[in-house]
């Protein structure tokens, strides 16, 4: 075995502990897949926030907007609807909730998650060059148990950007 030099740094580093694998406390129980179709599962986080995304995209495109991107990404920040309407771009928040929801899907998109909105919608639009009006809008979602639909709420202009004189006048 060769001796490491000076010049090389400091052996390797056994940060995670010894290396063993610990015993098992107790026995993890064996998860079977009951459900023969994917509305009947109890559904992760993740895959109720897809189907309220698919929700309210069948929704907008039913009311004639035009789909023009879907999970858009910048950075660490997305975009969960880009569509075109008659009276320019609409980016849309989709919240999903099953129910009994404690609060409204709506009201959960708060100050920090609307600018993180808007500087994403500001990357889109400066790649995209769109020169049209910008709509921050809210699509909420609550779905029962099965996944079957309760309840859909649009919220046109739900919120002005953070930096608009108008919002500040609303106040």
């Amino acid at each position: 075995m060769r001796r490491r030099s000076r010049m090389q740094g400091p052996g390797p580093v056994n940060i995670g502990g010894t290396g063993r694998k610990r015993k098992r406390t107790r026995r993890q129980p064996i998860r079977e897949e009951t459900c023969g179709t994917e509305r009947n599962c109890q559904d992760s986080r993740a895959d109720t926030g897809k189907l309220g995304e698919t929700i309210a995209l069948e929704y907008l495109l039913q009311m004639g907007y035009k789909l023009l991107e879907r999970n858009w990404r910048c950075r660490h920040k997305e975009i969960d609807l880009i569509m075109e309407g008659g009276d320019g771009i609409h980016i849309v928040e989709v919240r999903t909730r099953k129910a009994p929801a404690a609060i409204a899907p709506e009201l959960t998109v708060d100050k920090y998650k609307q600018s993180n909105i808007e500087a994403a919608a500001r990357s889109y639009v400066r790649m995209s060059e769109y020169m049209k009006d910008i709509h921050f809008d809210i699509v909420s979602v609550i779905l029962d148990s099965l996944g079957n639909v309760l309840r859909t709420v649009y919220l046109k202009d739900a919120f002005l950007p953070i930096g608009d004189k108008r919002q500040t006048q609303l106040y």
